[in-house]
């Protein structure tokens, strides 16, 4: 299939809408089982994919909040091989997403009509697909339904598209029904059979199935029911054929049957440019893709359409690293420079009889089902040109997104079908689980370069390595710098600086560079909103500190608390609420807040009287870490994000304080002893485990994951 066609797009009948938001609503581009997707255009002209939710789902009020909390997040993913999520709303009692509007086929439509893939398109595939893993797995996300059907293959580059769209889904279902999997069978990894657990594991295993069925035409674990193909996963070695050297081991390790034993998405990457660095990506996509041969778009705008002869490649865009500060803006900002990417031809391979169509993704019950139609399409993003430089240099550090635990495989239930699947020799009745493997990404640390700590500072923010006992200072000098934390998308790092009796709260690079001072505060640590976009820190108002937010665009700054009781340690969830200590009703208890709710109403979640204090939410905003207990005497707690079941995770008796959970959510780590003199540990969420950190003759604190 040479890209959008005019049979592709399906004139709109008197149901379809006409606008859906800004958006004004031109055909429709197919339908599957979460929606309709119609091409739009916004009132520049530019064309957008407008997915819009069934009725059905749109009534869901639990389904409503999962879809816009994940659209919102699936805002923030670098748009790298992927499309990027430009908008989401209700509007005429339908909920919406806009994405970019990519021109090209689905990898599912190309392999189905002229076979495997050729050597260059295949490894340019296998390497932007785990390019686009890594981005979303940086946001935090997971795609869940990772198949050929949202790999698209545009002249720049693969593009994965409805990433964070499938988590929505299984949250509807597993609402109304019990014991149900949402995914495509085929590329729905055995954790999610068998225990339900979704990690970013998942998407590697989905990455192993799409890499050999693009390379054969034929998917790993065969043709059949959801049964049969869920055994199989669970059970069965996958078959993935003739596959080059260069990637058949690769392919191997990502359909291992233990998550906690498959490579990360950038693992994959990594091994995929031979362990190059991130910055290698672009190169390797624009020595080994061939995109498929363009074809005619009666949609596209002029600026689509080339002046003469064959259109060449835009420029691929480098993978979302953090770079240099633009001047004259409140925060460090950046553009990725893109390379040329040359296009090569490579020998076709002979084409097999096609494949069977993937089933559409439905909660199992409903698999048996009309073959897929949906489709979405983007253009590329515009190329922007490299921002001026100020002395800074680009980082090329990529989030690690650690290992998946590990899930043993049962007899299960299956979509209300009961049907058994026979353990493997040996494992019958076994329904342990590998303990989480130890994270290998760095932490954000205080690193003290002086005694004296709290009473006289000599600190810098650096970067702390445990796997080598690496420390590095990100930007030495004479100022106290304290309490760093990550920005959303790990590009930025907001921190507190004090020193002539005040501070204030400064924001950086990633690598360090680029460091301006946002707003002066009242001491404590600063948080980020989910968005990056607003930083929440301690202000006095008269003389009571007070929680405010600031824009860091236009530094508007909004007052969030106004009661005269004592409180600190904001903390901003994932998922909107700010979390916090006060001592409104007596000692240190823990309370949360909408910091855009007008009434300003707070949540308490501990009430037992114990001095409660640093709270720290989990990556998914499900749990909160905290300290408690008397300064001398405290252990880590955690709660779940309403406070019920706390739980003690550390023993107590030594000052264990400043939780801070790792990006999967399985470790914390945490600093012991003296305030002047700590140790970091880490502990897995479970209480096992607890291990010593810091190296000898360092002294390291404020720990952010």
């Amino acid at each position: 299939m040479d890209g959008p066609r005019a049979s592709s797009l399906r004139e709109l009948r008197p149901d379809d809408p006409t606008r859906i938001g800004r958006y004004r609503i031109e055909a429709k581009v197919g339908e599957g089982g979460m929606g309709a997707v119609y091409l739009g255009r916004d009132d520049a002209g530019r064309p957008v994919a407008v997915k819009v939710v069934r009725a059905e789902l749109a009534g869901d009020r639990t389904f409503l909040a999962r879809f816009h909390d994940e659209a919102a997040n699936a805002q923030r993913v670098a748009s790298f091989c992927t499309a990027q999520v430009l908008e989401h709303g209700e509007d005429l009692g339908l909920a919406y997403i806009v994405t970019e509007y990519i021109d090209g086929p689905s990898l599912l439509e190309h392999v189905s009509e002229q076979g495997a893939l050729s050597p260059g398109m295949l490894h340019g595939v296998a390497v932007g697909v785990a390019a686009a893993l890594v981005a979303i797995h940086s946001a935090g996300l997971v795609h869940r339904d990772l198949k050929p059907s949202n790999v698209l293959l545009s002249i720049s580059g693969p593009r994965v598209i409805d990433f964070g769209i499938a988590r929505a889904l299984d949250v509807a279902s597993s609402h109304t029904r019990t014991g149900q999997v949402v995914g495509t069978p085929g590329w729905i990894a055995p954790e999610q059979i068998t225990t339900q657990q979704v990690t970013p594991a998942v998407d590697v295993f989905a990455w192993g199935c799409l890499v050999a069925y693009a390379a054969s035409g034929r998917n790993p674990f065969g043709q059949g029911s959801f049964q049969l193909l869920a055994a199989r996963a669970v059970h069965a070695d996958p078959e993935i054929g003739d596959l080059p050297p260069s990637l058949s081991g690769i392919v191997q390790g990502a359909l291992r049957k233990d998550p906690g034993a498959r490579p990360s998405a950038r693992d994959l990457l990594l091994a995929l440019v031979g362990g190059a660095g991130e910055a290698a990506v672009t190169t390797e996509l624009g020595e080994s893709w061939t995109s498929p041969p363009a074809g005619g778009n009666p949609n596209a705008t002029s600026r689509d359409a080339p002046s003469s002869g064959p259109a060449p490649a835009p420029p691929m865009p480098a993978p979302p690293v953090p770079q240099q500060p633009v001047p004259q803006q409140p925060v460090p900002q950046w553009q990725v420079p893109r390379q040329p990417v040359p296009q090569q031809q490579a020998p076709q391979r002979p084409v097999p009889a096609p494949p069977v169509p993937e089933p559409p993704t439905r909660p199992v019950h409903e698999l048996h089902t009309e073959p897929p139609t949906e489709r979405e399409y983007a253009v590329p993003p515009p190329v922007l040109p490299p921002a001026p430089g100020r002395g800074g240099r680009p980082s090329r550090r990529t989030t690690l997104i650690a290992s998946a635990a590990a899930g043993v495989l049962v007899a299960g239930l299956v979509a209300g079908a009961v049907y058994y699947l026979a353990q493997p020799s040996g494992e019958a009745g076994n329904t342990g689980r590998k303990p989480a493997a130890f994270p290998a990404g760095p932490l954000l640390v205080r690193v003290d370069t002086k005694p004296g700590w709290p009473k006289s500072c000599h600190a810098d923010i650096g970067l702390f390595t445990p796997a080598g006992n690496a420390v590095r200072t990100l930007a030495p000098g004479p100022e106290c710098d304290v309490l760093p934390e990550w920005s959303p998308d790990r590009r930025l790092i907001a921190f507190t600086r004090t020193g002539g009796g005040s501070s204030a709260a400064w924001v950086m690079n990633a690598d360090g560079s680029g460091a301006q001072k946002v707003t002066d505060i009242a001491g404590g640590r600063v948080t980020w909103s989910p968005d990056g976009r607003r930083l929440a820190y301690m202000g006095l108002r008269g003389s009571t500190r007070q929680i405010f937010a600031i824009a860091l665009q236009d530094r508007k700054v909004t007052q969030l608390t106004t009661d005269d009781s004592a409180k600190d340690d904001p903390m901003w969830s994932s998922t909107g609420r700010l979390v916090f200590w006060s001592k409104r009703d007596g000692a240190e208890q823990i309370y949360s807040l909408a910091p855009d709710d007008p009434g300003g109403r707070w949540t308490k979640l501990t009430s037992d009287g114990v001095r409660s204090v640093d709270p720290e939410w989990s990556p998914d905003g499900s749990k909160i870490a905290f300290t408690r207990g008397t300064s001398d005497d405290s252990a880590i707690w955690t709660m779940n994000a309403d406070g019920s079941a706390p739980e003690a995770l550390t023993s107590g008796g030594e000052h264990d304080m400043d939780p801070a959970w790792s990006r999967d959510g399985r470790w914390i780590c945490y600093a012991r002893g003296a305030t002047s003199d700590p140790v970091l540990h880490a502990i897995r969420a479970d209480g096992t485990d607890d291990r010593e950190l810091t190296p000898a003759g360092r002294r390291l604190g404020h720990p952010s994951w």
